[in-house]
């Protein structure tokens, strides 16, 4: 593979989060020249990076206009970026790791000989290459069902199994030393632990509140334990000053004093993150800083935690968290679970290395990073008592899409399978699922026969007109039959449907041999999903 072209057009996080994908890329196809494009603005965060061989930036705007209403009739130029040679290709591969529209355009139309992530054909077409990229757009509706970390998604979405990386971003020793004199001019002193605070977030509902961060500074500060940073940039400098006048002692504030290209440096200078479900946490995390992840109202640990071994993130688990964006309460009551002492417990558990965990707190899990032996990553319950019913769906929904995708079972996750294998729940979410499989599974079997007889009718010597138009119109109707029993089985259903519509566009006769070849591989998938079910009845 000689050219690779990578989209990644999300914000800061997303970004980071790519890093992993693009070291292995680097290592698995050493001679690739690789290009990535990203966002502007989120750029230096990239500045050390070796990972790639040439960065193109896009406007948010010039990407928004691909997709905008007015320019529906010339859904296929890509006038805004005839000035980048890097779009007329070709390339051995194009991933889009971007589930939007404008990039799903630059993916569709870049020459290239093979695609994986979303493209757009024609409009209002949404067609998803891969099965890891079905997975990922599917689980963004059906997010308690999944435990698939998001590095571990993408990589799937570039054809490559799940596999540890190490902290991946590279910060040289000149930038180390320039952190290191920042901090010591700002008062660093030797000896203490040093806990950098991320009070801010891209939407503050996702953001615990001040007061709370400032009891838990005031804790870790008591008997000389830590020294205190304060995280930031130049729009939250109000915010975090707010903060340093409620802890009420000395602290460093860097809010508004650190570039993106100076960022990494600092935070592999502390010993532990605390933050909210935001960028910059999954920036320390990727320099091999442990980071204590805040996860309530939207977020959700499952899919965003820092990835990296020795990460903790509590999570509060009331039956409506995680709430939806467009359905959030107007009072957020998951805050309320959120305990001071709980946090100030779980970052010195994290930075002791003690063995034993921190006391329970009501409606509140704690989880902790390992890889497990397949390669992928997972947060798995620190604490021995029954885990909640949010991770025992996910768990359930990571076992079944682990056999289906054909990953091999770690022990860690066995024991607790086994252990709540037996609940009524578990027992009540398998049933479900298997009569679901069960409901899909028959018309997609009808669907193979009626696609088989249609494509015999078009290749006989004497196609008749009425026999086809019969065919056909049962093949519509029973497309549309599909998508109630579809929804009955949640994420997989969706996965599905996704799947279903991965076709490329043709009329008859062709469209007959290609819905042939569509049923028969949706039928395939359910027996997939039917046997891994019953094994974990087993």
């Amino acid at each position: 593979m000689k050219n690779i072209l990578l989209l990644q057009l999300n914000r800061l996080g997303d970004l980071v989060q790519t890093l992993p994908l693009m070291r292995r890329m680097r290592r698995e196809h050493p001679g690739a020249r690789i290009t990535l494009v990203a966002l502007e603005g989120f750029s230096g965060i990239l500045a050390d990076c070796p990972y790639f061989d040439k960065l193109i930036t896009l406007a948010l705007s010039d990407l928004e206009s691909l997709g905008a209403p007015e320019r529906q009739e010339a859904f296929p130029d890509l006038a805004p970026f005839d000035a980048y040679p890097e779009f007329r290709g070709p390339y051995d591969l194009i991933v889009n790791l971007t589930n939007d529209l404008g990039s799903s355009v630059i993916c569709e139309r870049v020459p290239a000989l093979n695609k994986l992530g979303r493209i757009n054909t024609y409009e209002g077409e949404l067609r998803l290459l891969g099965p890891w990229s079905k997975y990922m757009f599917a689980m963004v509706s059906h997010r308690l069902d999944n435990h698939f970390n998001l590095v571990d998604i993408q990589m799937g979405i570039a054809g490559m199994d799940p596999g540890p990386e190490p902290a991946s971003l590279i910060v040289p020793e000149k930038r180390r030393a320039e952190a290191r004199d920042l901090l010591a001019s700002l008062g660093r002193r030797p000896g203490r632990k040093l806990v950098a605070l991320q009070t801010g977030a891209s939407e503050l509902h996702r953001a615990w509140s001040l007061e709370n961060f400032a009891a838990v500074a005031q804790g870790l500060m008591a008997n000389g334990y830590a020294d205190i940073v304060l995280m930031g940039d130049a729009k939250e400098r109000e915010r975090v000053e707010t903060l340093a006048e409620l802890i009420g002692m000395p602290v460093m504030n860097l809010a508004g004093r650190t570039s993106l290209t100076m960022l990494p440096a600092v935070l592999q200078a502390c010993d532990l993150l605390i933050s909210n479900d935001t960028g910059t946490i999954h920036v320390a995390a990727a320099t091999g800083c442990a980071t204590l992840g805040l996860y309530f109202s939207t977020a959700y640990f499952s899919e965003t935690a820092p990835y990296g071994g020795n990460h903790a993130v509590l999570q509060v688990e009331i039956p409506c968290a995680p709430c939806l964006t467009s359905s959030r309460c107007p009072v957020q009551l998951c805050r309320e679970f959120l305990d001071p002492d709980a946090v100030r417990e779980a970052a010195r558990w994290l930075m002791d290395g003690s063995s034993g965990p921190p006391k329970a707190y009501p409606n509140l899990s704690l989880y902790r990073s390992r890889f497990l032996s397949n390669g992928s990553l997972a947060y798995l319950p620190a604490r021995p008592e029954p885990a909640s019913s949010h991770f025992l769906s996910g768990l359930m929904g990571r076992l079944l899409w682990e056999g289906v995708l054909g990953l091999a079972r770690d022990p860690s996750l066995e024991s607790v399978w086994m252990r709540e294998r037996t609940t009524p729940e578990w027992e009540r979410k398998q049933a479900h699922l298997m009569s679901a499989m069960s409901g899909l599974g028959e018309p997609f079997r009808k669907g193979l026969d009626l696609a088989h007889k249609l494509r015999a009718e078009f290749e006989s010597e004497a196609p008749v007109r009425e026999r086809i138009v019969f065919l056909h119109e049962n093949l519509t109707r029973l497309s549309g039959s599909m998508a109630a029993v579809a929804k009955e089985a949640g994420l997989v259903g969706l996965f599905l449907h996704f799947e279903m519509m991965d076709m490329d566009y043709a009329t008859y006769p062709a469209l007959a041999e290609i819905l042939e070849e569509k049923y028969r591989t949706l039928t395939d998938w359910v027996g997939r999903f039917e046997t891994t079910l019953g094994n974990l009845s087993r």
